[in-house]
């Protein structure tokens, strides 16, 4: 893995003179569409001149005309491009809380030809603060940049031969396009996720990591913030100004009450007339929350150290929320 300079590569850009505007690429089926428009309005709030295409996977049309209003509603540039229903149909899919929409971002070299960089986010993310400085820093011949996964599963560094610290999570990409496509990133991808021999539970994520192994830069962790408190097995790491949040597994705001909820709240309340309706908490997640309480107390009560970690990750969290909220 590359571990870049970080006052050196910020302070150059390869693309600044070739490209006048940050250009975010995200992609959804239609169940989470609130999550793209949430997406989108955090990040227009902190990147002048925005530029946003999303990539439509059978979004509904009423969902559709809500995503194109944003561009007129928030002042940017907001594109979508519709994929086939079945473009990515025969991709596993091992993860409870994703669908094959997961692999879109595998589609992006070729349907941007005429870009050379792009800043990929899952729809699940919201925004901070200004990425314009790793979205035009210096990459060289690094097909992609992203963040660490503080808590990469065990199975999944044995089967990518990657130790922690190594192992990227493929939420946030900076993407350099004419080296993923010169080296048929996606083709590399879809050949290891078509390997018997190698089966990955993460899915293209993994597949990522291997295509890319030893020529990834490696972003600061304030890129990619899980809301996850259990993991942060260090609540320590949470970084203190979180330029990304991102609600991982399925922990998501859109569904009800979360870690971190409140700060994407606070971005969608300007556009709350566009957004679609959102479904009322469901009585299994609200019995499974209300189990994860129990839990946490029954751990506390006998000392044990996850539980001790995760309830100073959710205190952490609280405060974070307090304080990125009230910025909005």
């Amino acid at each position: 893995m590359v571990s870049p300079d970080w006052p050196a590569r910020l302070g150059e850009t390869s693309v600044g003179d070739r490209m006048s505007k940050v250009h975010i690429v995200t992609g959804s089926d239609d169940n989470y569409a609130a999550g793209v428009m949430g997406l989108i309005a955090s990040a227009a709030a902190h990147i002048p001149d925005l530029r946003v295409t999303v990539l439509d996977r059978e979004i509904s049309p009423d969902n559709r005309a809500r995503i194109d209003a944003l561009g007129p509603r928030l002042n940017i540039d907001v594109q979508r491009i519709e994929i086939a229903a079945d473009a990515l149909a025969d991709l596993p899919v091992l993860r409870g809380h994703l669908t094959s929409a997961t692999y879109l971002r595998l589609l992006i070299p070729e349907l941007l030809p005429d870009e050379d960089r792009v800043l990929y986010m899952d729809c699940d993310m919201v925004v901070t603060g200004n990425l314009t400085d790793i979205a035009c820093m210096e990459m060289g011949d690094a097909p992609v940049a992203a963040v660490p996964c503080p808590s990469p599963m065990a199975a999944e560094l044995s089967a990518t031969e990657l130790a922690k610290g190594q192992y990227v999570n493929a939420g946030l990409l900076v993407m350099n396009l004419p080296i993923c496509r010169r080296e048929d990133m996606a083709g590399a991808c879809l050949r290891l996720l078509a390997d018997p021999a190698k089966p990955l539970l993460s899915e293209d994520q993994s597949a990522l990591n291997m295509a890319c192994r030893g020529r990834i830069i490696l972003l600061p962790p304030e890129y990619n913030v899980y809301s996850d408190p259990a993991a942060w097995s260090d609540p320590s790491l949470i970084p203190a100004e979180p330029k990304v949040i991102h609600y991982v597994v399925g922990m998501k705001p859109w569904n009800g009450p979360v870690p971190l909820g409140a700060v994407w709240s606070a971005y969608v309340a300007p556009i709350a007339d566009l957004m679609p309706q959102l479904k009322p908490t469901r009585r299994r997640r609200r019995l499974s929350r209300l189990n994860g309480q129990r839990k946490m107390v029954l751990g506390l009560l006998t000392g044990r150290r996850k539980y001790l970690n995760k309830f100073q990750a959710q205190r952490r969290m609280a405060e974070l929320s307090r304080e990125l909220s009230a910025r909005v």
